[in-house]
């Protein structure tokens, strides 16, 4: 029933489409007479006729051929797609079959320019489709759980507000895809592609994105928390309240991200590169950051409370109004750092000589130390800005 209402519908439009060409091509006949008829002055001689009828017959051979690429340019739809594939199957037997996008595919190749594909609020969780080629499609609100898509070709396509937890997309290419608001709780992300993709409010909560490709992606306010990011690249991404409490980051490349307000609670980047990256007023309380590249990065009023900071490089780092409090500090170079207003109490692990310098020997043990006042001279901290 579903299939001849489609059919009818189908008829219906091509009926009126058809008899649209025929009405302007019987204006373009009538005009193009009265033109020729007012040239030769009512009197066209034989051969004006036969170059006229023979321009009119070209016209009307090119219009047609028009209708092939014009037909292909359109966006492929389910409906087509499912009308294409079996019109005497019944309305179940469609949707098992239309669940491989086999069809699709198939479209695709028979056309002679690639369209775009309309899968909006389309139901394809579990779907086997590895290295499909769906760019420029639109996704928007589809059901994509545990599908495969590894290898699969995505860029510049539409997932905004799609489902796609548990799914397989390690090593597809989502370069400027839109992902706002996309589900991908425990999604493989793993080698993927999502340079200059858009993620914002995204969720990928326990999400594995290891050695994945995020350069330059706006990932403001999406929630990775216990995400793996480990080596991955994330340079230039813009993170503007995002949550990555608990992630693993190890030797990931952060470099010049924006940061500010991200919640790191106990996140691990050891390793991580952070050169030349905001990170004001994020909330590093318990992180792992041992061994870090901090340079030129910007901490002021950040929380690292009971942060683990040994060995990193915090040259040049803006520190200031930055918690402290419990940090370990052991081995780490605070040369050229601006460390005005900083917290630190007892529990602050510093060299010793440090330790002497600054008076915390003889501070009870809850006291904050504010040493915007405290100038500094020596190995590690020489030329500090307190």
């Amino acid at each position: 029933m579903a299939n001849t209402n489609r059919e009818q519908a189908s008829s219906d439009r091509k009926a009126k489409a058809g008899t649209s060409v025929l009405i302007k091509q019987l204006i373009l006949f009538g005009f193009g007479s009265t033109v020729m008829l007012v040239l030769t002055q009512g009197h066209p001689s034989t051969f004006v006729v036969s170059v006229y009828l023979c321009l009119c017959v070209l016209f009307l051979i090119k219009s047609k051929q028009k209708k092939v690429p014009q037909a292909s340019q359109g966006v492929l739809t389910v409906c087509q797609t499912q009308d294409s594939y079996n019109k005497e199957s019944t309305e179940p037997e469609l949707d098992s079959q239309f669940n491989s996008l086999q069809e699709i595919l198939a479209l695709k190749s028979q056309s002679q320019e690639v369209a775009p594909v309309n899968l909006i609020l389309a139901s394809l969780s579990n779907t086997q489709l590895p290295g499909i080629d769906l760019g420029r499609a639109y996704l928007s609100g589809s059901s994509l759980n545990d599908a495969n898509l590894s290898q699969a070709n995505l860029c510049n396509s539409n997932l905004s507000d799609a489902q796609l937890n548990g799914a397989n997309l390690s090593g597809a290419n989502f370069q400027k895809a839109n992902l706002s608001s996309v589900q991908l709780v425990n999604a493989n992300l793993s080698n993927a592609n999502l340079k200059e993709a858009n993620l914002s409010n995204a969720n990928l909560s326990n999400a594995n994105l290891k050695e994945a490709n995020l350069s330059h992606a706006n990932l403001s306010n999406a929630g990775l928390k216990e995400a793996n990011l480990s080596h991955a690249n994330l340079t230039g991404v813009y993170f503007w309240s995002g949550n990555l409490s608990n992630a693993k980051l190890l030797g990931v490349n952060l470099s010049k991200a924006y940061m500010s307000s991200t919640k790191l609670r106990g996140a691990n980047l050891q390793g991580a590169i952070l050169r030349d990256t905001n990170l004001s007023e994020a909330k590093l309380k318990e992180s792992i950051l041992i061994g870090s590249d901090l340079r030129n990065s910007n901490l002021s009023s950040a929380n690292l409370k009971n942060a683990d900071l040994r060995d990193a490089n915090l040259e040049g780092a803006n520190l200031e109004g930055a918690n402290l409090e419990g940090a370990n500090l052991r081995g780490a170079n605070l040369h050229g750092a601006k460390l005005s207003c900083i917290k630190i109490n007892r529990a602050t692990q510093l060299e010793p000589e440090w330790r002497i310098r600054w008076g915390l020997e003889a501070q009870e043990s809850d006291r904050e130390i504010d040493l915007s006042w405290n100038g500094s001279q020596g190995t590690n901290l020489q030329s500090a800005d307190f």
